[in-house]
Formats: structure tokens, C-alpha cells, sequence
């Protein structure tokens, strides 16, 4: 089994055994407590599988491979979240204080109770409650927006605003779970600017900048819509052409190399010549993602030897 669907099935184990306690010692579950009883469960758990992973493939709750920008705000929401919830948690037992009721005395002596004090107690009581619900209701739905928000941020490159490796490897490895029996109809190209050190040498790095974002729109206004666009690393793109036969990708590459070659970028009155050269892998039963991406790669060094411009067909 993939390690990593080993160690979420663990922690979903554990995660519901947590609410199984819980609900046994009638605990609502609040975050505090879900928090206290996962972590008391963990300790009992000590011996099992979950433990043994979670030390070996520790990387795997690292965030240290997200940009510097990311990884801040990761820790502001975090941070946020935690103060909004000892927030809501010191007004609510405020709440209760400021409303307590003396229940042995209700109990010893009723005649003596005064009803509408008691009415009017419960009846504060609960609006302040659900006022506090509702500020926490809010606060949640705020907080999941920016989380959702930051999702998306990291997935994107945040230069051209195409999808980033991280997406590439995510999205490889969904579609290459049922392709493991058989050959897919899935194709993979990968696409290189040539000579680019030299339009950044000539022309300086912004025009190489507004190369790269040049790429991505030529690229994405030359496949069919839907069709996802990565930025692999520095001047390489790749598209996966999902449901797809070798001649959809040999057109596809062969439409965007002449589309680049016949196209002229415009930078502070200077025309920068852009030529691409491709890589093409066809998907073969077994193949995983690094067998895939490393036959396109191949492909696009022999493309480059024999004088760029053109694509070449992994073997």
C-alpha cells in the first residue's frame, strides 16, 4: 500500500476513535477536547503502525518545501485560529458566570424561588450563547475561506499562474492509478524554450520573465480548454493530454512549436525571436510518473540535439 494513504488511513483510525471516545464520555466535541483526546490516544497507541510511520516518513508534515510567503501565512492563520477559539472559549465561560444559578438552592427551597429571575437568567443566558455561536460561526467561515484561498495560492505558480510541479505530481499520480494493468490513452509533453539564457543575458531578466508568461499563453491558447498547463521548473511547461492519441500529441506539439517560431515578442522596442522545442511521452502500461516525465525528457534532449525548434517521441 502507498505509505502515504497507509498514514492517513492511521490518522482516520485514530481520528475516529477520538469522536467514538468522546461521544462515549458524552464530551461534545469541541476542538480542545478533540485536540486533548487524539493526542491522549496517540500515547496509548504508542506500539502501533501509526507511530512507526509518522517518525519514518516525517516530511510528510513538513512544510518547509512551501515558499517563505506561504509558510507565513500558514502560520498567521494557524495563530489566528487559535486565538479566535481561546477567545470564544473565555466568553463563553464568562457567560456562564454571569449567569450562574444556585441549583441546590433551587432544589432545598422551591416555594421561595422568584421564577421570573430564573426565566430571565436562562433567557440571557441563551441569547448570549447564541450571539457568541454565531461570532464563532463567522470567524470559521472566514478563517476556511483563507485557508481555501491559501490552497489554491500554492498551487499555482506564481509567476505565470499556471498549475506548479507540485499540482503535476499530484494530478500524474491520480491519473496513473488505473494505469498500472493497462496502457491509458494519456500523452505528456514537455515543452522548452530554447536558448533562454540568452534572452535573459541580451535583454535582462524581465524580458525573461515576460517570456515565460508569454509561453504560458501561447501554450494554453493552443490546446483544447479544460487541458491543464504547469510550469515544471525555470523555462519547461507541461501539458498532459488526457484521453488522447499519439497523432492529438504530435499536432499539439507540432501547432505550438510553430505558433512560437512565427510569433515575434515585443520588448522595449525590441523583437525577441522565441523558438520551442518538445518532448513527447506515450503512456505505457507500469509506467509511473517518474518513468513518464523522464521519457518526454529524454525526447526533448534529443530535440535539442538535432537543432531545436522541432519535438522528438520518447521511447
Amino acid at each position: 500500500m502507498d505509505k502515504n494513504k497507509k498514514l492517513a488511513q492511521e490518522v482516520l483510525r485514530v481520528g475516529e476513535e477520538t469522536f467514538e471516545k468522546l461521544n462515549s464520555l458524552k464530551i461534545p466535541p469541541y476542538p480542545k477536547y478533540y485536540h486533548d483526546t487524539f493526542l491522549e490516544l496517540l500515547q496509548e497507541d504508542r506500539n502501533k503502525d501509526i507511530f512507526k510511520l509518522s517518525k519514518k516518513y516525517k516530511y510528510l508534515f513538513s512544510i518547509d518545501n512551501l515558499d517563505s510567503s506561504v509558510r507565513e501565512v500558514c502560520f498567521d492563520i494557524a495563530k489566528e485560529s487559535l486565538e479566535e477559539f481561546e477567545k470564544s472559549n473565555k466568553n463563553i465561560k464568562n457567560i456562564s458566570d454571569e449567569n450562574i444559578i444556585n441549583i441546590d438552592e433551587i432544589t432545598q427551597e422551591p416555594s421561595r424561588v422568584d421564577t421570573s429571575r430564573v426565566l430571565k437568567s436562562i433567557s440571557s443566558f441563551q441569547n448570549e450563547i447564541l450571539r457568541e455561536l454565531k461570532n464563532a460561526d463567522e470567524t470559521i467561515v472566514k478563517l476556511k475561506l483563507e485557508i481555501e484561498k491559501l490552497e489554491r495560492e500554492s498551487n499555482i505558480d506564481p509567476l505565470t499562474k499556471v498549475y506548479n510541479r507540485r499540482v503535476l505530481i499530484r494530478d500524474l499520480e491520480e491519473i496513473l492509478r488505473v494505469g498500472k494493468e493497462k496502457t491509458l490513452d494519456m500523452q505528456l509533453i514537455i515543452f522548452d524554450a530554447d536558448d533562454f539564457k540568452m534572452i535573459n543575458d541580451t535583454y535582462g531578466h524581465i524580458a525573461g520573465d515576460k517570456t515565460l508568461i508569454y509561453i504560458t499563453k501561447l501554450i494554453q491558447s493552443s490546446i483544447r480548454r479544460g487541458t491543464r498547463v504547469y510550469r515544471y521548473g525555470g523555462e519547461e511547461f507541461i501539458v498532459i493530454l488526457n484521453r488522447s492519441t499519439k497523432e492529438d500529441a504530435i499536432n499539439t506539439a507540432e501547432r505550438i512549436i510553430k505558433t512560437a517560431d512565427q510569433s515575434k515578442l515585443l520588448y522595449k522596442g525590441n523583437s525577441i525571436h522565441l523558438t520551442l522545442s518538445a518532448g513527447i511521452a506515450l503512456h505505457e502500461k507500469g509506467d509511473d510518473v517518474e518513468r513518464l516525465i523522464d521519457k518526454a525528457d529524454i525526447a526533448l534532449y534529443r530535440a535539442k540535439r538535432d537543432g531545436k525548434n522541432c519535438y522528438r517521441i520518447g521511447e
